[in-house]
């Protein structure tokens, strides 16, 4: 069997693909036009097509029998697009040595976030930092590949200095923890697969930084900081169960790429472009707003997977994953390594790979064609190494499997549940419940085809009784729907399963 021209031989990238690299941090809105390295993917090997072919039919095959399946298949295809074109870059990059390029964006991003949070509020350390077009989260991540490019990237001190100290002061005061996680995994797996004295002290004092950083935060009472030291699950738990209950509804094709949203939406929710703290935020354009919030996700990898293309999708896409993980590892490059590990880890709560992004899916997708540039045979070790990531991070669907023991139902002191709602106007719960002191969660839902989130409520419930909730929100426009309160632990584990769920129908009048 003949391989591929191997890719050295090709002509370099031409001269736009350098400014796309470096404007992408700041200006994710030109992630599409890496669609027209699509034609790139020739210089990748033989071995490398049918790994891409494997993952293209896993979407595929799945998307036809959804609950509608032309559009399933024609948005499984645009973002199997988008990724191939983003691998095409990546094989026709041959090395991650460009990748260095993304300081200029990361620069300009923390350059806005900081104006931005300093303009909203003048005490930086009163809140986390924020940006007028990404979340926290977003923020976080952009710290993290940034502080890879300072100690890993080849180039002078002059500019990775400053960027790694920009980069780490972003990091921190985000207060993301899933991001810090990924960082600190990241250069890890790099020290394990690369290790030289450079590297070595760039590890010690990034990790002398990183402990004094964590240290002056907490002692300045700075908010964000004392956040990475909380281990509440901010309602990843609520997304995570809603996300079991759509797999358990369409368990064998999904629901289709992008098309998870329409059931993790709460029912008076529009879609928006992206959140803008304290102002409304710009409404999707009317394709988007057409496929009924395409952003919202399920905060895990293998759920997501699962929600959208089914087990086959699932399976396709770890294989997809294994084989760019294993070329990292036998190609040693501590930068690759480093975001390919960094980014991994990050999907066990987030969704990093999904594309398009704000720039940490796409950077990961590049240098994943960068390894598959060089993959012409597999291993058994290979397999064994994508279903060791796909039981990694499916870490909600082992909760389910072993939800621990829960404690006792809270009983009700009292719930009030009007019977009839007016149209237009927000309907309201009131309860009160008692039992073992802990945090709580009570989730007031709407259903009909399908349940969606009404109202949540975090609660403590202390002394034996809970304070008063009050659950308020708009309800769909019918003339009768199912309601359902249904109460959970706030708690990674065991929070994915009902203690109790009390029943009614409401009638809707106008």
């Amino acid at each position: 069997m003949t391989s591929r021209p191997e890719p050295e031989a090709a002509s370099p990238p031409p001269r736009w693909v350098s400014l796309w690299i470096a404007a992408l941090p700041a200006a994710y809105i030109l992630s599409p036009l890496a669609l027209l390295c699509l034609p790139w993917l020739r210089r990748l090997p033989r071995m490398a097509w049918w790994i891409l072919g494997f993952y293209a039919l896993g979407q595929q095959i799945p998307a036809l029998f959804t609950p509608e399946p032309l559009l399933a298949s024609l948005l499984a295809l645009v973002r199997t697009l988008m990724m191939f074109a983003l691998i095409g870059l990546g094989a026709a990059l041959g090395s991650s040595r460009d990748l260095r390029l993304m300081a200029v964006g990361l620069g300009v991003t923390f350059l806005i976030a900081l104006v931005f949070t300093i303009t909203a509020n003048s005490d930086l350390l009163a809140q986390r930092l924020s940006h007028p077009y990404m979340t926290s989260v977003s923020l976080g991540l952009a710290g993290a590949v940034g502080i890879w490019l300072a100690l890993l990237a080849p180039g002078r001190l002059l500019w990775r200095v400053p960027l790694g100290l920009g980069a780490l002061a972003v990091l921190l005061l985000a207060g993301s923890r899933g991001p810090s996680a990924a960082a600190l995994v990241g250069l890890l797996v790099a020290f394990a697969f690369y290790r030289d004295r450079r590297m070595v002290w760039g590890l010690v004092l990034g990790a002398g930084l990183l402990v004094g950083g964590l240290y002056a935060g907490n002692r300045l009472g700075a908010s964000a900081v004392n956040r990475l030291f909380n281990a509440d699950s901010t309602g990843r738990t609520a997304i995570w169960s809603k996300t079991l209950e759509t797999i358990s509804s369409e368990p064998w094709s999904g629901v289709g790429s992008y098309r998870l949203g329409t059931r993790l939406r709460s029912v008076d929710e529009t879609c928006t472009l992206f959140p803008v703290p304290g102002v409304s935020a710009p409404t999707c354009p009317g394709w988007a707003a057409h496929l009924e919030s395409p952003w919202l996700i399920a905060h895990n990898i293998s759920l997501q997977q699962w929600a959208e293309a089914g087990p086959l999708g699932l399976v396709s896409l770890f294989a997809l994953l294994g084989v760019v993980a294993m070329a990292s590892i036998q190609g040693r490059d501590p930068l690759s390594l480093a975001i390919v590990s960094g980014l991994l880890v990050s999907t066990a709560v987030d969704n990093t790979l999904l594309v398009p992004s704000p720039f940490f899916a796409e950077l990961f997708w590049v240098v994943a064609g960068v390894q598959l540039a060089r993959v012409r045979t597999i291993h058994a070790g290979t397999g064994a190494l994508a279903a060791g990531l796909m039981l990694a991070l499916s870490y909600p669907l082992l909760l389910l499997i072993r939800p621990g023991v829960s404690p006792p139902t809270p009983d009700v002191v009292f719930l009030s549940t009007p019977y009839t709602s007016v149209n237009a106007r927000p309907y309201q719960v009131i309860a009160q419940f008692r039992g073992l002191s802990g945090q709580y969660r009570a989730s007031l839902q709407s259903c009909l085809e399908q349940c969606l989130p009404v109202s949540d409520v975090l609660f403590t419930i202390d002394h034996n009784r809970s304070p008063v909730l009050k659950l308020s929100g708009q309800l769909k426009a019918v003339a009768q729907q199912r309601l359902e309160l249904r109460l959970y632990q706030n708690r990674w584990k065991g929070g994915l399963i009902p203690l109790a769920t009390h029943r009614w129908t409401v009638e809707t009048s106008r």
